[in-house]
């Protein structure tokens, strides 16, 4: 795709810029205080951790079905039980809302990589999600090449690999200092938090088309190396995981939704790769043997989000909505707790608590979670936005467009809310401030004007929409369990799920409450075809 935006886009950029960086106290003056009600504060308090079921719902997501890779049995049993326990909750309405084809769906079955010569060694090593099977056990000894990326790269290694495991790419030969030393689990500090406050520029992705073009050209890109493999006969590949203490699998390697000669490929745990390196370099005679077992279902699977309300009070203002949720879907290495199993149960927690305490605000208050995040950047909210409010490219504005005042999206872990990045918006400043006010004996209160990438609030800022996505402290999200083995359970921490839903809950009931609509941004330019 990699269309550039046009001119007259980048003009309407510079003018919204000009008027976003307003000095946030100038906004304060001219608008009028918003109102914050204490006695619903009060009882969500109570209610959020005397109460609380968001544990007990991010364990069951986490550890009852089996990665939610988007398509596999486990996505769907698990997003029919969400439904399940929204309506148990007493959402006044939850269903799976289709959002088109997502292509073909995958499931894990069964793997093994083992050298067997010059010696025994069981390698520790996830296989990429939607690799294609084995027929049967391929063994061989490995050939080391160092990057295919570049087409002249693959030139120098045409006619060579046929039937090979290669091992893709080389390692320092000794483990990174910075990594082993870092802190396995980190909080945001208070002069972090005091400095993403002060930022004035919002800085990149600077929108929708910035961090899609991102993510879609490095997809392009391994998908003519995948193409060049499946010609050149690769039997399979193995690389290193980019973490020393974690097997961490990457996001789009051998994504079957391309639709590419797609080959068995492996994840090693850095250090066992370290020593095959070491091994084939010194000219060993090393013998990997290898399987790999998948299904592969239809090619014109639907996709499906889930989605459920606490429908207004006030006739006049129910057909608006307030939106919070976060992705549905999994990685494949293990249950998915912190990426985003903890980000869904406190969607479906907070709308818990509202329906709990007798909460009745004036517009519709609507959960998504979403399905395709990590399938192929964010495409099942995508979709959902298209269907719903407008296109991302044409700018094509669809009359619910009107009808919504703002989403809040949690995706990053266990950690607790501490505030919300605002897109640029910095109209809405003053809104959000008051509203978190009340939290900051539990360590929320920060709002920064940058943007965050990568997660599902863009589709929504992408047409104009106010999207904000959550400040978290990221714990161990990093270091042991984003797309690892180690992404279960026992990684979720109780009392920060209680905190991010309590706060959740609070922002969209008075969101949805007060009189007006959330401030927007400018509406994009439509995209230069």
């Amino acid at each position: 795709m990699n269309r550039s935006l046009c001119s007259r886009a980048h003009a309407a950029r510079r003018l919204a810029l000009g008027l976003l960086f307003l000095p946030a106290a100038l906004h304060a003056q001219n608008a009028p205080a918003e109102r914050v009600d204490a006695t619903i504060n009060a009882r969500i308090r109570e209610e959020g951790t005397k109460r609380s079921q968001v544990l007990a719902t991010a364990r069951m997501l986490s550890d009852g079905f089996g990665p939610r890779l988007s398509g596999a049995p486990g996505y769907t049993a698990a997003a029919r039980w969400a439904v399940s326990e929204l309506t148990r909750f007493g959402a006044t309405r939850a269903v799976l809302e289709p959002w088109g084809t997502r292509g073909p769906a995958w499931e894990l079955t069964g793997h093994s990589l083992v050298m067997t010569a010059p010696f025994n060694l069981r390698l520790n090593a996830l296989p990429k999600a939607w690799s294609l099977p084995t027929a049967g056990t391929v063994r061989g000894t490995p050939v080391m090449v160092p990057s295919l990326a570049k087409p002249e790269e693959r030139k120098a290694w045409a006619g060579k690999l046929r039937g090979r495991i290669v091992m893709l790419g080389r390692v320092s030969e000794t483990a990174d200092a910075a990594e082993r030393f870092a802190p396995g689990a980190v909080r945001l500090t208070d002069a972090e938090l005091d400095s993403m406050s002060r930022i004035t520029e919002p800085g990149s992705p600077k929108d929708y088309w910035e961090d899609f073009d991102e993510w879609d050209v490095a997809l392009v890109e391994h998908r003519a190396m995948l193409d060049w493999m499946g010609r050149e006969g690769v039997a399979a590949v193995v690389e290193a995981s980019g973490s020393e203490l974690t097997i961490r699998s990457t996001k789009y390697n051998s994504a079957i939704s391309s639709r590419d000669a797609n080959i068995p490929a492996f994840t090693v745990a850095r250090e066992q790769y370290r020593r095959l390196q070491f091994l084939v370099g010194r000219g060993a005679p090393v013998t990997l043997e290898l399987s790999l077992a998948t299904r592969v279902f239809p090619a014109d699977t639907i996709g499906v989000n889930v989605v459920a309300e606490l429908a207004g009070s006030d006739p006049r203002l129910k057909d608006e909505v307030v939106m919070m949720g976060g992705h549905f879907d999994s990685w494949h290495a293990a249950g998915g707790a912190t990426d985003n199993a903890a980000g869904s149960a406190v969607a479906m927690e907070a709308l818990r608590i509202l329906v709990a305490i007798g909460a009745h605000p004036r517009r519709t208050v609507r959960v998504a979670l979403w399905d395709g995040e990590e399938q192929e950047d964010y495409i099942g909210s995508a979709a959902y936005v298209r269907r719903h409010f407008g296109d991302h490219a044409s700018m094509a504005i669809k009359p619910e467009h009107a009808r919504i005042s703002a989403y809040f999206n949690v995706d990053h872990g266990t950690g607790r809310i501490r505030g919300w990045f605002l897109q640029g918006n910095a109209a809405a400043r003053p809104v959000l401030a008051a509203y978190l006010a009340p939290w900051k004996d539990l360590g929320a209160g920060t709002l920064t004007i940058r943007n965050r990438g990568s997660t599902d609030h863009l589709a929504f800022t992408g047409v104009g929409i106010p999207g904000f996505d959550a400040i978290q402290d990221e714990m161990d999200y990093e270091s042991r369990t984003h797309h690892t083995g180690l992404d279960g359970a026992g990684f979720l921490v109780e009392e920060d799920l209680q905190q991010a839903s309590m706060v959740l809950a609070s922002m969209v009931y008075h969101v949805a409450d007060r009189d007006a609509l959330m401030p927007r941004t400018p509406l994009p330019a439509p995209r230069k075809k």
